[in-house]
C-alpha cells in the first residue's frame, strides 16, 4: 500500500473511491497506463502541443477509461477529457517534472484551498512517469465551454520568441479584467506561485473559463510546478506592478519580493485589509505543511530535497521581519 496517485492519502492501493469518482466518474481505475507516450504523440503529431516550461514539456490528448484504463485512440483534441504530460525533454531532473507538477496542483488545492483542474500522477507501460489532468474546458455533459487565455484577454502582441507571453504586461494589468472574487484568488495564486518557486506562470497560463450561466470568471489554476528544480530562472513569470519594478532595474541590480510587494498588489486590486490579512495569514506559518506533502510526494529525494530548499528559502525571503 503507497499513497493515492491523486490527493497522495496514505495506505491506498492505487486511487481511493473519492479521487476516482472526481477523475474518472468511475472505479477502479488503473494507474498504470497500458500505452507509452509515442502511442499519444503520434495521434497528435501535426498539431501543435501546449508547453510549460519555455517550450520543451509537451502535453497531448487523452479519452475516457475503457474498463479500467485510459484510452490513447483519439481522432483530434476536441475527443479528450484529459491531458496528459511526458517528462521534460530536457533540464535539470527531467524525470521528475510529472510529480513536481501534481504535487504543487496538490498543494495548492489542499492547503490553500486553491480552485485548481483535477489532475493526478501515473505511468506509461514503460514505466518512465506521467502528469494527467482532467479538462475543465468541457461540462458534465461533455460540451465544450469558452476558455480565453490572458494574452488574448488582454490583447497582447504575439512575437516570434514567446517572449511577449513575460515581458508584455505585468500581472497589476489583470485587474483591469478581474473581478472582486477573482482578484483574491488571484492573489492567493501568486503568493503560492512565488513561495513554490513557480517561474512560469506568464500570460497563457491564466485563463477566464465560461460559466454554466454564461458567465467569463477566472478558471481554475493549471500548469502549477516549481520550475527551480529544474531550471535557474525568474522568481516570478512577470512583473508584479505597472512600472515594471524587476525589468526596468540597471543592469546587475534584483528585484527582493517581499509579502508587502504582494499586499501593495492586492491594495491596487482595491482588496480591503481586512481580506489582505486573511490572505496572508493563510500562508504565513505553512512551510511545513508544504513540506510533509512535498516528502509524500512521487518526486524522487533529490528532487524532494530541491523542492524543500525553495519551499525555505522563499519563505524566509517573503516573510522575513
Amino acid at each position: 500500500m503507497g499513497n493515492c496517485f491523486s490527493c497522495l492519502k496514505d495506505n491506498v492501493n492505487g486511487f481511493c473511491s473519492a479521487c476516482e469518482k472526481r477523475l474518472f466518474d468511475r472505479s477502479k481505475v488503473n494507474p498504470q497506463l497500458n500505452f507509452n507516450w509515442e502511442d499519444v504523440s503520434k495521434v497528435i503529431d501535426g498539431h501543435p502541443a501546449g508547453f510549460s516550461i519555455s517550450g520543451v514539456q509537451t502535453k497531448g490528448f487523452i479519452g475516457k477509461a475503457t474498463g479500467t484504463e485510459l484510452s490513447p485512440n483519439l481522432k483530434d483534441e476536441e475527443n479528450s477529457i484529459y491531458i496528459i504530460k511526458p517528462i521534460l525533454s530536457r533540464f535539470d531532473l527531467p524525470s521528475d517534472s510529472p510529480a513536481n507538477e501534481h504535487v504543487t496542483m496538490q498543494m495548492a488545492k489542499q492547503l490553500y484551498r486553491i480552485k485548481t483542474a483535477e489532475c493526478c500522477f501515473m505511468k506509461f507501460t514503460n514505466g518512465t512517469p506521467a502528469h494527467v489532468t482532467r479538462r475543465f474546458d468541457y461540462n458534465k455533459d461533455e460540451e465544450k465551454l469558452n476558455q480565453e487565455d490572458f494574452a488574448s484577454i488582454l490583447k497582447v502582441q504575439k512575437d516570434n520568441h514567446g517572449k511577449y507571453k513575460y515581458n508584455a504586461k505585468s500581472y497589476e494589468d489583470f485587474g483591469d479584467v478581474l473581478n472582486s472574487l477573482n482578484k483574491v484568488e488571484f492573489i492567493k495564486i501568486l503568493i503560492f506561485n512565488f513561495l513554490t518557486g513557480n517561474g512560469d506562470a506568464h500570460l497563457k497560463n491564466f485563463s477566464f473559463l465560461e460559466t454554466p450561466d454564461g458567465d467569463m470568471q477566472l478558471s481554475p489554476a493549471y500548469d502549477l510546478m516549481n520550475t527551480k528544480i529544474h531550471v535557474n530562472d525568474s522568481p516570478i513569470a512577470l512583473n508584479l506592478f505597472l512600472e515594471f519594478e524587476r525589468t526596468s532595474l540597471p543592469r546587475g541590480q534584483t528585484y527582493t519580493y517581499t509579502i508587502k510587494d504582494f499586499i501593495e498588489l492586492a491594495r491596487r486590486f482595491k482588496i480591503g485589509d481586512r481580506l489582505v490579512k486573511i490572505i496572508v495569514n493563510d500562508f504565513e506559518g505553512t512551510d511545513d505543511k508544504m513540506k510533509k506533502m512535498i516528502n509524500k510526494s512521487f518526486l524522487s529525494n533529490t528532487a524532494k530535497k530541491k523542492y524543500i530548499e525553495t519551499v525555505d528559502n522563499n519563505f524566509a525571503q517573503l516573510f522575513k521581519v
